[in-house]
This record gives structure tokens, C-alpha cells and sequence, in this order.
């Protein structure tokens, strides 16, 4: 399966909200998908004006792949019932949501890229608070409704924050989901099973991932074995094209 990932990863906000370990989560997390042989698009510290390069590129790209990931570490809230996905540019809490839609990937920014795209597979992965800031509202993230096609995974539970350290060099959240990655072939589904296994152990509880699924095709995570030719039991001119011409001896030898 031909598939796309977008990876952004966010440390440097303003004072007071910086984060440690979203650059090296989406660092380690692209090299693992570069080994998948995803084709990987990494962002750092992405301000205002990556936001529009970002989701046109995406949208331009997804038409020509089977599946998309769509990777965040960074802040994450809700304000109004808007799910929005902070740029290092943003003020939080944002003064409205006015203000969080010029700062912000925005959650229905990726739902109308896959709307636009039904036959894909989707699925995003964020490693983000839900902390809300909207008036008179109880959850960090409103009600999620996927796309079809589509498998939206979160770090943590409704109102709650995201540990960004514990895990060696990562967050809770992204150490886990790296360590259950290194699996040879695991089916989505199972992956964040045992993603939340980890974090509930790891956190004493206090961390429990959340995911929003409306699949109708399988995806499994695994690394492309490549050929060792050097193995193979065949003499190495029988693989080199230079050597297979019509009057050589290995031709013939077919031929017959």
C-alpha cells in the first residue's frame, strides 16, 4: 500500500509552553516510516506560515497514494467546539477562536482533505493535550466524527494533558507507539490497543489513549524487507541486464 505521512513536530512555543520532546518524537517517528518506505514529509517548529504550505501540499499529494498518517506532537485544545492543533506561533490559551484559526491546523482542515479524497485510508496520530478552553465546556476535544476511511488516535482522554516526557527520549505516548512500531506486521487496530496498554502502565493511570475509528479497510504497519541479491543462489551475471543479450550463453541456454 502506496502510503503518505505528514510529521510535525513542535517544541519551541512561547515561554512558559515550551515543550522537550516533540521535535525528537517526529524525528524518530519519520525515520521509522522512511524505513516503511512511506514517502515522509517532516515539519519542525512550524509558525503562521507553514500552516497553508502544509495542507495544500498534503492535499495535492494524497490523490496519488493509497493511505495517509498524518503525525502531530505538540499542543493541542478546543476552544468553542473546534478542535485545533497549535503552531509554535500560537497563544495559549488563544484569546478566541478567531484568533486559534490564524495560529492553527485545524482538525476539520484535515477531515475536508480526506472528504475530498473517499477512497483513501487515513489515519492521524496526536500527540497533544485536550485541555479545553471554551466557554461552558467540559472536554479538552469536542465529538470527533471521522471521516469514512478514516482513524483519528489520541494521547490522552478527554480534559486531560499529555505527558511530553518518560519515556527515554520521548513522550510517553510516542515512546510507546515506537516501541509496539518495531513489531514485523501489525494490523492498526492492534497497534493502539497495545499503545494504550503501555501508556495506562507507564502513566500510573493517569494517561489513557483514546482513538475514533470509521475504517472499512485493513492497514498494518511493517518494514518493507529489502532483496539481498548478494543471498541469492544464482551466479551475479544472471542478474546483471548487461550481460543478457541474445548471442550469450545464458540466452541460449533459455532459449532451448
Amino acid at each position: 500500500m502506496k502510503t503518505l505521512a505528514i510529521i510535525i513536530g513542535n517544541n519551541n512555543y512561547f515561554k512558559g509552553n515550551e515543550l522537550t520532546n516533540g521535535e525528537n518524537d517526529a524525528n524518530q517517528i519519520a525515520g521509522i516510516f522512511k524505513d516503511y518506505n512511506y514517502e515522509v514529509k517532516l515539519y519542525l517548529n512550524i509558525d503562521q506560515k507553514n500552516i497553508v504550505e502544509i495542507l495544500q501540499e498534503y492535499s495535492d499529494l494524497l490523490k496519488d497514494f493509497d493511505a495517509s498518517i498524518f503525525y502531530f506532537a505538540g499542543h493541542g485544545f478546543e476552544v468553542d467546539g473546534e478542535n485545533f492543533l497549535a503552531s509554535i506561533d500560537s497563544q495559549i490559551p488563544p484569546e478566541n477562536k478567531y484568533v486559534a484559526k490564524q495560529n492553527c491546523i485545524t482538525l476539520n482542515d484535515l477531515f475536508d482533505i480526506y472528504r475530498q479524497n473517499p477512497t483513501k485510508l487515513n489515519i492521524v496520530i496526536l500527540d497533544a493535550c485536550r485541555r479545553s478552553f471554551g466557554r461552558g465546556t467540559a472536554l479538552g476535544f469536542s465529538p470527533i466524527i471521522a471521516p469514512k476511511g478514516s482513524l483519528i488516535a489520541f494521547s490522552t482522554s478527554p480534559n486531560e494533558g499529555a505527558l511530553d516526557v518518560g519515556y527515554e527520549n520521548n513522550s510517553i505516548y510516542t515512546g510507546s507507539l515506537i516501541k509496539h512500531l518495531s513489531s514485523e506486521r501489525i494490523a492498526v487496530e492492534d497497534l493502539f490497543k497495545s499503545v494504550r496498554k503501555t501508556v495506562f502502565a507507564l502513566s500510573g493511570g493517569r494517561q489513557t489513549t483514546w482513538e475514533h475509528t470509521s475504517l472499512i479497510g485493513d492497514f498494518y504497519f511493517y518494514k518493507h524487507q529489502k532483496l539481498n541479491i548478494l543471498s541469492l543462489p544464482y551466479n551475479p551475471n544472471v542478474l546483471k541486464d548487461e550481460n543478457y543479450y541474445e548471442d550469450s550463453e545464458f540466452y541460449k541456454k533459455l532459449k532451448n
